[in-house]
């Protein structure tokens, strides 16, 4: 793996700059989409305990080393601890409902989720665990719990996914090892500028899932039929995908396409000949409408 695509987090492990979202993917389709992706330069696995396919994922990926040509320290593996998911939304299950977390014993449940994670996953640490969602009752709880299977060696870096300033600041009180870093909803359509910002001054790297959604939605053909961008494409003889891909990558953003056919993989890849110039970063930043791909869940207020 190239080692000039990967960023330096703030403990100094290295991250793939892009990844590979696996989201409801299963045994050879999932397969195909792993082993395409290493064999195209990526590095980066994201999963997460509430997704259906953790033990999937360690299934393929046993066949894959077991193959001899790529081994479990050449992968980046992302997990997340959280409730479990209806439709995309958190349900509130383990951190909000008594009957599954006796005497809401956070610290206790964020270990059985990583050891569950572990088994599945058929390793013996993850490379980066984020906590999913800002469950608001027990943030700092939860953060805690997250530094000490750090300390422990159990997860090589520990971050948040959809954490908004107001919750950036809440870890910040209580923390002695601060996130490395932010996965949320980041587009063209929605550049995030205060958690941008505040990542940046923080050192905190920024990590878009689902960064093509708002193409696949049709809801943006403004956007891909703008003058602007259709330049940038010819410019670079790209498509609009990959320009948006690059756009993330040029603003310091880890993005997270998740794609199956081998066709889609290699182009999603095929965007380090070219780079953005800093009007043309800053030409897609001006298709910013706060559009937001996730509602607000009732358990993560104000989300």
């Amino acid at each position: 793996m190239n080692e000039e695509r990967k960023y330096r987090l703030n403990n100094d492990v290295l991250m793939p700059v892009i990844g590979q979202g696996t989201y409801h993917m299963t045994r050879k389709v999932l397969y195909d989409a792993m082993l395409g992706a290493f064999d195209c330069g990526c590095a980066l696995l994201d999963t997460a305990h509430s997704y259906p396919n953790e033990e999937s994922i360690g299934n393929e990926l046993a066949k894959i080393f077991n193959g001899g040509k790529y081994l479990r320290k050449d992968v980046f593996i992302t997990s997340k601890i959280g409730d479990r998911l209806d439709n995309g939304m958190p349900m509130g299950y383990y951190f909000y409902n008594s009957s599954s977390c006796p005497n809401h014993d956070h610290k206790t449940v964020v270990r059985q989720q990583v050891e569950d994670s572990l088994k599945k996953l058929r390793t013996d640490y993850i490379d980066l665990l984020l906590i999913h969602w800002p469950y608001n009752d027990c943030l700092e709880d939860i953060w805690m719990a997250m530094e000490d299977l750090y300390r422990q060696g159990i997860v090589r870096a520990i971050g948040v996914s959809n954490h908004k300033v107001r919750h950036l600041k809440r870890i910040e009180k209580v923390a002695t090892v601060q996130p490395m870093v932010n996965q949320m909803y980041f587009s063209p359509l929605n550049i995030q500028p205060d958690v941008y910002n505040y990542c940046q001054a923080n050192n905190i790297r920024l990590e878009a899932y689902s960064p093509l959604m708002f193409l696949r939605q049709g809801i943006a053909p403004h956007f891909c039929e703008s003058d602007g961008v259709k330049a940038i494409c010819k410019k670079y003889n790209k498509s609009v995908a990959q320009v948006v891909l690059r756009w993330n990558i040029d603003k310091g953003v880890i993005p997270i396409p998740k794609a199956s056919s081998l066709e889609h993989i290699k182009a999603n890849y095929d965007v380090f000949d070219f780079s953005l110039t800093e009007e043309e970063v800053k030409l897609i930043d001006g298709f910013n409408e706060d559009y937001q791909y996730l509602p607000e869940s009732m358990y993560c207020p104000g989300y």
